[in-house]
């Protein structure tokens, strides 16, 4: 279990870094829809928990085989989706 919150930690901070110059580039930026979709509490703003939470559901979703670990094809189709915001 602790391997897996590792591997999700790493996952979402190389996603982040891949997509900050995307992020910064693209127009229709939208940091509030980012926040509504993350934002489990209505409190506004997105915590640590909130975001992992939603990262590790995502995750999940693209660990078809729940082996815990992604191939490059199901780390592929979770980094693009991850990077669209989730949706």
């Amino acid at each position: 279990m602790r391997s897996l919150a590792r591997t999700m930690a790493v996952a979402a901070v190389a996603a982040c870094a891949m997509a900050m110059p995307v992020a910064w580039a693209a127009e229709d930026v939208n940091p509030d829809a980012f926040v509504k979709m993350c934002d489990m509490d209505k409190d506004g703003m997105v915590s640590k928990a909130e975001m992992m939470k939603m990262v590790e559901k995502m995750y999940d979703k693209h660990d078809t085989k729940k082996m815990g670990k992604l191939d490059k094809k199901q780390a592929e189709a979770f980094l693009k989706e991850l990077m669209k915001g989730g949706g």
